[in-house]
């Protein structure tokens, strides 16, 4: 290794007279020199620390280091594996954490609409228990009416002309009945009662025919042929006998065989078996 500084600071020493040329002064090849003098010194250091080492046991100056190194390589080891397992459990909790936050806010939302809901179903609360209030009161008000409206559809079914007299009845019978369910609402049963009463308004504005038993005291089944409330005929199967109901009599009226042809043509057109044509019907006229 000396020799080596050596042959470097000979060849240093050459370059620098190389490019001075022969022209440089004493001074500039004073302050050359000079400046190596640092390095002399480091050489004389360096070739003394060699000569130490050499005397020194190799195998007694490197068990330390070794040592050192294995412990180092150990720590270093153990160190990685305490920041592996740190950043393991780190990105955990930050994906937990992550998640955690997604669900708040979601909830958030979630509640959100849900305070929004409630309040408008408090509202709509407030808004049915008001109609109830109304309801009630005008259910205590619409229910004597009601009554008084069945008993003069029962009125006026027993005054009029008494065809289906029976199925007239029984609905009459049937609404009072609804009235006294508590199961059936103000709205239902009023629906029903108007419902009757629009029957019995069809009834003046139709023509109808159906066979049936003349009254309880004549069993006798006959053809009755209904044209509006106006006229209110029966006649007999074989034609024969034929009659009209008098509201003056409150009976049948015999009709003569004048009105065979026209009552079975009404009976034809009532059923749909002939085209409506202008027909001669028995009518009574009543004044006052």
């Amino acid at each position: 290794m000396i020799v080596i500084v050596h042959d470097y600071i000979l060849r240093c020493i050459k370059n620098i007279l190389e490019r001075t040329e022969m022209t440089l002064n004493f001074r500039f090849i004073k302050t050359a020199l000079l400046s190596f003098v640092p390095v002399l010194g480091l050489v004389l250091i360096s070739t003394l620390s060699l000569k130490a080492q050499k005397e020194i046991d190799p195998t007694v100056q490197l068990d330390p280091v070794k040592s050192l190194f294995a412990q180092s390589n150990k720590s270093g080891k153990e160190v990685q594996s305490e920041i592996d397992a740190i950043d393991d459990s780190t990105n955990t909790i930050v994906q937990e954490f992550r998640q955690n936050f997604q669900q708040l806010k979601d909830l958030t939302l979630y509640n959100d609409q849900l305070a929004i809901l409630i309040d408008r179903q408090e509202r709509k609360m407030v808004r049915v228990e008001k109609d109830i209030a109304s309801i009630s009161s005008l259910t205590r008000s619409v229910m004597p009416l009601m009554f008084k409206m069945i008993d003069a559809l029962d009125s006026f079914v027993e005054l009029d002309v008494p065809f289906l007299i029976n199925e007239r009845r029984q609905r009459v019978a049937g609404l009072r009945n609804l009235m006294n369910n508590p199961d059936a609402s103000p709205a239902e049963k009023y629906r029903k009662i108007s419902e009757a009463y629009e029957i019995e308004n069809e009834y003046g504005r139709t023509i109808e025919a159906y066979t049936g038993k003349v009254s309880p005291d004549d069993d006798r089944t006959v053809n009755f042929l209904r044209i509006g409330r106006n006229s209110y005929i029966y006649q007999t199967l074989d034609g024969d006998e034929a009659a009209v109901w008098s509201r003056k009599l409150g009976d049948w009226k015999k009709l003569g065989g004048s009105y065979r042809t026209p009552i079975q043509m009404g009976i034809r057109i009532a059923n749909e078996q002939a085209a409506p044509d202008l027909m001669v019907v028995p009518l009574e006229v009543t004044s006052e």
